[in-house]
């Protein structure tokens, strides 16, 4: 770790050192930080991957051997960040940066759901003000309860080590638990025996400080944060009075360790798709009583397949902001490099470039022959190459973050809570329409104006919670069934209760219910019911497979799932199961508009049809006339 480390271990490995000892190391420090750049975070040009062999760090900045008495997880922010990488640099990337009021939110993207069956439930939250999310905060997911339920399939950062959003009631459990650092590791980590469904074991037992470490491979962590008490310090170590308590530790493979007290990391610059799968697989299902293909039933991404990993596109600096490759981030990020790894910089020339960049990586340029121009002005590129091929009945999908694939002890049902479908063609903000994952949300909540605001989940289960489960088993499968009395009854408790200030209502299958006087309950339709939809770009198939390749019939068809593939309305409302919405309405058209479309295309295909028996007729009659002369 060259020069600034060696003072580092003089310092803090040594026994009984002082505090002017310590003053003397920060001043000394930033000095030297102040005189030097980051050996890590300047290139020289070099493909090849830096030999990663370095000290490990604790978060106190003391270096960790295996007979540290107590002996600490290294901590990722002291370890990687120290002399080799900025660490707060690399924390303003996309995957750490979701907190920060100062960063576009980009396109609507995965939110988390937050799903609570003893309450009816399941409402999208998101650290990004995408709209038709909710902030933690207001279902009462302070950070430390938001990194307990989701943290799973987060990398750290962010929250997770942010004092100034850390709640005060939850203070004593921070010092315990420790911070949720940047796991470098989860990206960047080649080893074999990298485990990241350990990691999420770790944030399940609130052992935060030991989550990377558990990852590595050459730890083991035991013991469970969970259960100490708010007095228990993890530095002094040792055990508890109290049997049955076993406090986190960790042990290290010593044969990792030189001589030097150094451990070699695996790291690789090109993070393996292995690693991005964890966060981002999806499990296509098939219909309900039937089963879900597996994995070796589906390909891969033709990308993937060819050769071609997920960084070449979405690839990032030191400050990680990762080129997402979506339409608008030229404009939102002022990247103009982005823009080239989008699916049009890829395969379609630039007019405006003074060299030929289509063909990046070995794409081919497509010719779309005999489509009309108008379909690249209303559709992405992945309206017809991308997702499974689109059916009447539009299919279920589980996705990792929502539903904690690749997690030890995953519910492994298909239909598990929170109910996903896709593909649904949307119409984006921009106009074009896009293959979208969608879900329908349910909650309880206040009519203020023309806006809802969630009531917090254990608000609602403490002034009515039994008459909404009443009877009924928690199910991960579905929501409690609501009949229309019930829904009534819960409005009323609510409206009466000092906590609930303002009208109550149950949001619900792109409705509102709520009490009207005399009128009894009603149900209207609002924008806050509307489904929330993300659109994605993956998996893409081959251009034979894409959407139209067999010709107009493929989309415009009169049964066509473009435009009249049905999608269930979820809602655990009694009299309301069973609903649909068509996919042309999730595109803003009318039935008749539909009609029209169909009928222009019918006579587009009569007036063809009639150049050319005209066409053929005229070669007749020329061919006719020149025998004649003969």
């Amino acid at each position: 770790m060259g020069f600034h480390a060696e003072i580092r271990k003089t310092f803090f490995h040594k026994r009984g050192f002082s505090y002017p000892s310590v003053a003397a190391f920060i001043i000394f420090s930033l000095q030297l930080r102040a005189q030097e750049e980051l050996i890590g975070d300047v290139s020289d040009g070099s493909r090849s991957i830096p030999v990663h062999l370095i000290h490990l760090y604790d978060e106190n900045g003391s270096v960790v051997l295996p007979d540290d008495e107590p002996l600490m997880p290294f901590s990722t922010r002291e370890t990687c960040g120290a002399d080799c990488h900025d660490y707060d640099k690399i924390s303003s990337g996309w995957h750490f940066n979701a907190s920060d009021p100062d960063v576009a939110p980009g396109r609507p993207g995965e939110p988390w759901i937050f799903v609570d069956q003893k309450t009816a439930t399941q409402i999208p939250v998101s650290y990004r003000p995408w709209p038709g999310t909710f902030r933690p905060q207001e279902i009462g997911l302070v950070p430390w309860l938001y990194l307990k339920r989701f943290g799973r399939h987060l990398p750290g950062g962010t929250v997770g080590e942010e004092e100034a959003v850390q709640s005060p009631e939850f203070f004593f459990r921070w010092t315990v638990s420790g911070r949720l650092e940047i796991n470098c590791l989860s990206c960047h980590d080649a080893e074999p025996s990298h485990d990241q469904s350990d990691y999420a074991s770790q944030i399940a037992r609130e052992n935060f400080r030991w989550a990377a470490a558990a990852s590595s491979g050459f730890a083991w962590v035991e013991g469970s944060a969970r259960n100490m008490p708010d007095t228990w310090d993890p530095f002094l170590g040792g055990l508890l009075d109290r049997p049955g308590l076993v406090p986190p530790s960790i042990e290290y493979d010593r044969s990792r360790f030189n001589p030097k007290g150094k451990v070699f990391f695996n790291i690789v610059r090109k993070a393996p798709a292995e690693r991005c799968y964890f966060c981002h697989s999806n499990k296509p299902l098939g219909e309900i009583g039937s089963e879900s293909p597996e994995k070796w039933h589906l390909d891969e991404d033709v990308h993937l397949s060819l050769g071609m990993t997920c960084v070449d596109c979405h690839r990032n600096g030191l400050d990680h902001k990762m080129v997402r490759g979506n339409e608008g981030e030229l404009s939102s990020e002022n990247n103009p490099f982005a823009a080239t790894l989008s699916c049009e910089g890829c395969h379609l020339p630039d007019q405006l470039s003074t060299v030929p960049i289509s063909g990046r990586m070995g794409s081919p340029q497509p010719e779309h022959p005999g489509i009309p121009s108008i379909h690249f002005e209303k559709l992405t590129c992945t309206a017809c190459h991308s997702g499974p091929w689109p059916e009447l009945k539009i299919q279920g999908v589980k996705t990792s973050r929502l539903h904690a694939l690749g997690v030890q002890g995953v519910n492994k049902a298909d239909r598990v809570l929170p109910h996903v479908v896709y593909p649904v063609f949307v119409r984006q903000e921009n106009g074009r329409i896009a293959p979208h994952k969608l879900f329908w949300p349910s909650y309880w909540a206040i009519l203020d104006g023309d806006s809802v605001v969630p009531i917090i989940p254990d608000v609602v289960w403490s002034v009515a919670g039994q008459l909404i489960s009443g009877d009924q088993p928690i199910s991960a499968e579905a929501l409690p069934v609501l009949s229309q009395e019930q829904m009534a009854t819960v409005l009323s408790e609510l409206e009466s209760h000092a906590k609930v200030p303002g009208v109550p209502v149950y949001v619900t299958g792109g409705k509102i219910h709520r009490l009207a006087g005399s009128r009894g309950l009603i149900s209207e339709d609002h924008r806050s019911a509307r489904p929330y939809s993300w659109a994605y770009a993956h998996d893409v198939g081959p251009a034979v497979q894409s959407l139209g390749v067999r010709g107009c019939e493929d989309c415009h068809a009169t049964d066509a799932p473009f435009f009249f593939g049905k999608v269930d309305i979820q809602t655990p409302v009694e009299t309301e199961a069973g609903q649909i919405v068509l996919m042309h309405e999730m595109q803003g058209l009318e039935e008749t508009q539909r009609l029209q479309v169909r009928r222009f295309f019918k006579w587009a295909i009569v007036v063809m049809v009639g150049f050319l028996g005209l066409h053929i007729l005229g070669d007749l009659i020329q061919s006719t006339i020149r025998r004649n002369r003969r």
